[in-house]
């Protein structure tokens, strides 16, 4: 990972578009699928074809499994009441394939602070 980032650091095409790539997956880093997009983004400017390719996929992926992502949302059935009717963004989606029980969004809501949320909570 180290060897990556200091390559997308100095704006190495591929090396940016493989970042997103670790970002999506949740390869070697925390998987964060607004990170991902900003990678792929960024290797798009640089052009990374390959940036193109996984944006296209990412973007597919988030509409199938992550549609709140992005939109105003409402949390609800938290174990903390006082969360309960708060609203915010869903700025992020972390996706876990091989246990999906850990999938959540990250939230910021109107008043500022950021949550991890379950997707049933929203």
């Amino acid at each position: 990972l180290p060897w990556i980032e200091k390559a997308a650091a100095q704006n190495e095409p591929s090396a940016v578009g493989q970042l997103g790539v670790m970002y999506s997956e949740g390869k070697g880093v925390t998987p964060s699928w607004r990170r991902a997009r900003e990678y792929f983004e960024r290797g798009i400017e640089l052009g990374d074809s390959m940036s193109v390719k996984n944006m296209q996929g990412l973007t597919e992926c988030i509409q199938k499994v992550a549609p709140l992502m992005d939109k105003r949302v409402e949390l609800h059935g938290t174990s903390g009441a006082d969360m309960n009717g708060k609203r915010g963004v869903a700025t992020d989606y972390h996706w876990y394939p091989a246990d999906r029980t850990k999938e959540r969004y990250t939230v910021k809501l109107d008043g500022g602070e950021a949550f991890k949320v379950k997707p049933a909570n929203l």
